[in-house]
Parts: structure tokens; C-alpha cells; sequence
């Protein structure tokens, strides 16, 4: 996620044709924040970019989503798409069915991880009692399954993320502390996630930062659950699971490795906002040249409404330098593949 003012400063080479304002209608945005930012959620509605795939990432934000959502779409079918998710910032918060019969202090003697156990124990102090398995799941669905269109999401891992103090989710201004969640428990609540997009047919979308070989490990070993002789022996062939790796940073060949998964269609999504700002400008180009075509998203990943269509301006001028396309072919393809994703 990000607030920041200035994503239009960077390195990566963009295309010289000018933006067709008409093209705006088309746009999809498959993955931001902006009813984070309290302030300007009437401005929301008010956005150029046709359509826009908003976060939740821990319950307490979901009937913002489901408010930005509502206003949204009476200005259009599927202007908006809510997204109902556990971030594995929050995911610490939330319980698996395996340990919801734990104590608090002991659930989060398991799950918490530092070198430092003064900071451990401060932290289980500061911490609210987490959200039982039943509790946090049952409100998960049922979010999901009153929006007909929504997906799941953001969910995912998280290997550099680190706890606040006292437990703050307020990133801004606070040096965090060397306590994270386990990646075994984020793995875990993700799992569960998964599990709910596949049941209901709906896509999930992935965040993944240092993780990438975790996740593809993970990913991996469900997919052989898929081979023809298992699939044999199951009454019910289970979705394929529509999963979008948000604002991906990880290794070019890595993408070709999450493609051939079986029971996934993997989309890859680009941000100005982290990877224009984040990853070197060559490695950039040469992520979205691998990505195939029909599997390419972007996305701004802003946490405000302010600058969303400048940025997914900007991010459609990179894709059309980097593959050498028009920008109404990058907007038309990109509209395309957000439509199989989302299914709509």
C-alpha cells in the first residue's frame, strides 16, 4: 500500500503518445486503497478510471469498502469491485480453526516471532484478545456473498513486515519493532482465504513481499492436488482458483513458474506507486515483457483517491514503452484480462 505524493518520480522509460481521455472509461484499476483516506471518500466516485478494485484488509475497514462500493456503482455497473481480505499485516489478529481453543497469551506466544523476548511480551500485553476462527471466517463470507461481484482479498505474505508498538495498525510516523507473525501463520489464515475464493468461485488478490518462495512453495504443493489421478477420486472438480500477484517484485522467471501452476490462472499486476518507485527501472520492463498478455494487469495501489488516474496514466505509458504497444491496446488488454479476473 501506498500514500505517497510524488509517483510520478522515477526512471522507467514511458511512451510519448499522448492519453486518449475516451480511454478512461476502460481503465481498470485491479488493485488500490483509496477509502483509506477518509477525508476524500466522496471523491471516489468522482474518478475518471472506469473501474476499480478496492482492498479490504482487516474487518474493521469492510463496511468502508462495502459504503465506497454502493456509491460507486450507481454510476455504473461494476465502476467498483469490493474486496473482503486479511492482510498478513493484520493476520496476526485472526485465528486458524487449529488454534482457536488456545488461550490469547498463548496463541500469541506461538505466533509471534523476534530475538528479543522483552519486545514479545510487551507486545502480548498491548495486544486485544484475536478474532476466533469462527467469528473472523463466518463475517469473511458473509461479505463476500452479499456482493455478488466481490473477491477476496488483500491476503497473502509478508516476510519483511514487523508489529508496531502497542499493537498499533497506524503505520504512519512509527518505527515498528523487530516482533513479526510467523510465516507459518500467515500461510495459514492465506490458506483459509484461498480456500473460501475457490468455494465460491471468486479471485483473490495476492500481496507478497519477500515471500515469493514461500508462497510458490505453498501454491505448489496444493496444485499437485490437481494431477488427473487426484482428480479422479474427487466427486466435485474444484474451481481453479483466480489469483492476482499485486504490484509483483519478485524474479522474472519466478512469473513463468506461478503461470504453469495447475488449479491457478495467474494474473501479475504492476504499480507505479511501488514498482516504478521500488524496482530497478531495467528489471521493470523486463517483468512486464515476461508477463504474457492475456495475464497482465495494473493497478495504482494508492491509498487515496488523490492521483489514481495520474497513476494509471503513468503506469499505461511504462507497459506500452516496455512492450512496444499503442496505449489504447494497452488499456483494451488490460480491461479484457480485469474482466476475466473479476469475472464480470
Amino acid at each position: 500500500m501506498c500514500q505517497s505524493s510524488d509517483f510520478l518520480n522515477h526512471g522507467v522509460p514511458t511512451s510519448d503518445e499522448a492519453f486518449d481521455e475516451v480511454l478512461f472509461q476502460n481503465l481498470c484499476d485491479s488493485h488500490c486503497h483509496p477509502h483509506d483516506d477518509i477525508e476524500h471518500l466522496p471523491s471516489i466516485p468522482q474518478l475518471k478510471t472506469g473501474h476499480i478494485t478496492i482492498m479490504g484488509v482487516r474487518q474493521d475497514d469492510w463496511d468502508t469498502v462495502s459504503k465506497v462500493a454502493h456509491d460507486c456503482n450507481r454510476n455504473g455497473s461494476n465502476r467498483c469491485i469490493p474486496c473482503f481480505g486479511i492482510h498478513p499485516w493484520f493476520s496476526h489478529f485472526v485465528m486458524t480453526q487449529k488454534e482457536s481453543t488456545q488461550a490469547p497469551d498463548d496463541y500469541y506466544k506461538d505466533i509471534l516471532k523476534s530475538s528479543n523476548q522483552d519486545e514479545i511480551n510487551d507486545m502480548i500485553r498491548a495486544l486485544e484478545k484475536p478474532f476466533s476462527y469462527n467469528e473472523w471466517y463466518s463475517n469473511l463470507k458473509q461479505r463476500v456473498e452479499e456482493h455478488p461481484n466481490a473477491l477476496v482479498g488483500e491476503a497473502g505474505v509478508d516476510r519483511s513486515a514487523r508489529l508496531l508498538p502497542g499493537g498499533s495498525i497506524d503505520w504512519h510516523g512509527k518505527k515498528p519493532t523487530s516482533v513479526q507473525t510467523s510465516i507459518e501463520h500467515q500461510l495459514a489464515v492465506f490458506d483459509i482465504q484461498c480456500q473460501l475464493a475457490r468455494d465460491l468461485n471468486r479471485g483473490i488478490s495476492v500481496h507478497c513481499v519477500q515471500g515469493q518462495g514461500h508462497l510458490f512453495t505453498h501454491l505448489k504443493n496444493i496444485s499437485t492436488q490437481f494431477s488427473a489421478r487426484q482428480l479422479k477420486k474427487l466427486k466435485v472438480v474444484p474451481n481453479t482458483l483466480r489469483m492476482c500477484l499485486h504490484s509483483y517484485g519478485g524474479a522474472p522467471a519466478t512469473i513463468t513458474q506461478f503461470l504453469e501452476l495447475k488449479g491457478f490462472e495467474i494474473y501479475v499486476s504492476f504499480s507505479v506507486a511501488i514498482n516504478a518507485r521500488l524496482v530497478p527501472a531495467k528489471k521493470l520492463v523486463e517483468l512486464i515483457k515476461t508477463v504474457p498478455e492475456d495475464r497482465l494487469l495494473i493497478e495504482s495501489d494508492l491509498n487515496t483517491p488523490l492521483g489514481i488516474d495520474e497513476c494509471m496514466v503513468e503506469m499505461t505509458k511504462i507497459v506500452a514503452e516496455a512492450r512496444g504497444w499503442t496505449i489504447k491496446h494497452v488499456v483494451e488488454t488490460t480491461n479484457r484480462n480485469w474482466k476475466r479476473f473479476v469475472n464480470v
